[in-house]
């Protein structure tokens, strides 16, 4: 998972000055190599701490800031492109992307199809994704009619001792009724099914 990180001084002023950097779930990471790019713009509008030595090297030790304690860096930034992660917005802000780095870390055993269309499902809201994949979900599956027949054969049928009562159950009614208890989401993958 990548985002591409745009200089909005070098934007503004008719250049393209960014680059890709590795999407995390540590955000102190990230903004170290958004200020690296910050720095290395051709349209500083700002001054900063010399990253060499911290701001307090006020002799000509520091080849970088020659002992000012400072350089020259543009100020703002913006997320021009995603890679791996659906677009949440170019001002989002990095600790929206580490929440989506940590949130597809921890429910890695969902396929990358899967976790967008739940994201989507939910309007990029993460707390209700999390929720929904947790605590209610049942399965993917080819159709519903598929997770229904599996949960008559699971869960009602082995109570069910005359054999003839068995082979009378209407399958499709009961697909349909439980349909409309359940919640599902087309994926490309199947469909997710989850406790409505």
């Amino acid at each position: 998972m990548q985002i591409y990180i745009a200089c909005l001084a070098s934007y503004n002023n008719g250049t393209l000055h960014g680059k890709w950097i590795d999407a995390t779930s540590d955000v102190d990471e990230m903004q170290e190599d958004v200020n690296a790019l910050l720095r290395s713009s051709k349209q500083p509008n700002v001054m900063v701490e010399c990253p060499t030595c911290g701001g307090v090297c006020h002799v000509r030790a520091c080849l970088t800031c020659k002992g000012s304690g400072e350089v020259p860096s543009a100020e703002e930034f913006a997320i021009h492109d995603f890679d791996g992660i659906p677009n949440i917005g170019e001002y989002c802000g990095l600790q929206a992307v580490a929440d989506y780095v940590e949130f597809v870390e921890a429910h890695d055993s969902f396929k990358a199809d899967e976790i967008k269309a739940v994201l989507d499902d939910c309007c990029g809201d993460l707390a209700l994704a999390k929720e929904r994949l947790e605590d209610g979900y049942c399965g993917t599956f080819d159709g519903f009619r598929d997770f229904a027949d599996e949960y008559v054969d699971d869960c009602i049928l082995p109570d069910v001792k005359n054999e003839t009562a068995r082979n009378y159950f209407d399958y499709d009614s009961f697909a349909r009724d439980l349909e409309m208890d359940m919640h599902t989401i087309d994926t490309p993958v199947g469909v997710m099914v989850f406790h409505a």
